[in-house]
């Protein structure tokens, strides 16, 4: 049995046969749950692969800060690509080359040479999930598409929770299983899309390739202050996570003296509290609406970050550095997608190329955030915690320029005057 049939544009998708729908979701929740995997899931072999190579563990760092900046200009020019050529074979061919690219950094014989292959690898996984996400808009619309989404957000968000424990088992065999076993996953992945993948835009519903529509993307949203301050907004709270993810395991194990096990113990208790907070966050929108919802999670996260700010200064035991790091990505779960749902709310009938501008802005911005922490830090808890504090003001005030410019009414200036806006 397929997944299902494409439908022509004119015609209302309804869902697939319950068989269909199962495989599509875990296939899109396996999809995204690799391109976490490939991050999440080799943080405990930084400390071993920069042994090998001779470099420090800051600079092994950069190891993962590499793999983002791919990531985000990936974001750029896959989803034009799969409207130009159709959703299955730019994921074949991404796929093939993240598979490449994962059995390359198995045999890589420099730091240089794991450095290149990061950020081309983190270019395809882009595609995992920007096209992967086009597919299931494809297939099908409303409640069924949210089921799928929904399910393959749990998985990504579930991902980081087992993903370090699994790199710590596979050390025993070196720096490299790790890598071994993305290889051997991507490898699936590229097995079950072949196998199964039908494709999901016909050639009369593909569009000329374009990046025209994407630069007229990027000038409306400079011309638009409340999506260019709530894009500031996730670009500082995804630098949370950025600066924690090429951090987090110098800090626990270099600097708290964590063990391979306390460390993936650690991580996966963060990144529960990250999956509560986004769990939360569905049921407040619901009850409370985004307006209300954001500037709280916000202020919420500078809170926290304060007190994280005052323990690491005061030396706290790392428990408490821990439980209050956990409470920021609790409040971070409860920014993400609404500062996202935000920024594009002036948009118009463009959401979807603003969304790809949105996306590499906010990104490269968090990446850069990262990178600047990790490596100034060098995973000390007091400057890991002061620029935390730092990614959070600037939250704050990026979302209280936002407030200033028209957000939070019930149509902003920005929104009545944009010729782009689909009402």
């Amino acid at each position: 049995m397929t997944m299902a049939s494409p439908r022509p544009a004119s015609t209302s998708a309804r869902p697939s046969p319950s068989r269909s729908l199962v495989e599509l979701t875990a296939l899109l929740g396996f999809m995204m749950s690799l391109s976490a995997f490939s991050t999440d899931g080799m943080l405990p072999a930084l400390h071993d692969l920069a042994v090998f190579f001779g470099v420090s563990d800051t600079q092994a760092q950069l190891v993962v800060n590499l793999y983002f900046f791919g990531f985000a200009v990936g974001q750029l020019f896959f989803g034009p690509l799969s409207d130009r050529f159709g959703r299955r074979r730019v994921l074949l061919v991404s796929t093939s080359g993240f598979l490449t690219c994962a059995l390359a950094l198995v045999v890589a014989p420099t730091f240089t040479v794991v450095l290149t292959v990061r950020f081309i690898q983190g270019l395809f996984g882009a595609a995992l999930r920007s096209v992967g996400t086009a597919l299931v808009r494809d297939f099908y619309r409303g409640e069924a598409m949210a089921r799928v989404l929904s399910f393959a957000l749990m998985v990504l968000l579930i991902a980081p929770v087992f993903a370090p424990s699994i790199g710590v088992f596979l050390l025993r065999w070196g720096w490299r299983a790790p890598f071994s076993l993305i290889a051997v996953l991507a490898g699936l992945l590229l097995a079950w899309l072949t196998a199964r993948l039908p494709e999901s835009l016909p050639p009369e519903r593909r569009r000329p390739l374009s990046f025209t529509q994407l630069a007229a993307a990027a000038r409306l949203v400079l011309n638009t202050p409340p999506s260019l301050a709530l894009t500031a907004v996730m670009g500082c709270s995804y630098g949370i996570l950025y600066a924690y993810l090429t951090s987090a395991a110098q800090l626990y194990r270099e600097h708290f003296q964590f063990s391979n096990t306390a460390f993936a113990l650690a991580f996966a208790g963060t990144g529960l509290g990250q999956v509560c907070g986004t769990f939360l966050n569905g049921l407040a929108i619901t009850r409370l609406g985004l307006r209300r919802v954001l500037p709280w999670a916000v202020g919420g996260v500078a809170v926290a970050a304060a007190g994280l700010l005052v323990a690491g200064l005061l030396g706290a035991q790392p428990v408490v550095y821990w439980f209050l790091l956990t409470l920021v990505f609790f409040g971070i779960a409860l920014v993400f997608s609404n500062a996202n749902s935000a920024a594009l709310e002036p948009l118009g009938e463009i959401a979807g190329f603003a969304s790809s501008v949105i996306g590499f802005t906010s990104t490269v911005m968090a990446n850069l955030f990262g990178l600047v922490i990790g490596q100034a830090a060098q995973g000390g808890p007091r400057g890991f915690a002061l620029g935390i504090m730092l990614l959070a003001l600037g939250s704050l005030a990026s979302l209280l320029v936002a407030q200033r410019a028209g957000w939070g009414r019930e149509r902003t200036h920005a929104a009545a005057a944009s010729p782009a806006r689909g009402d």
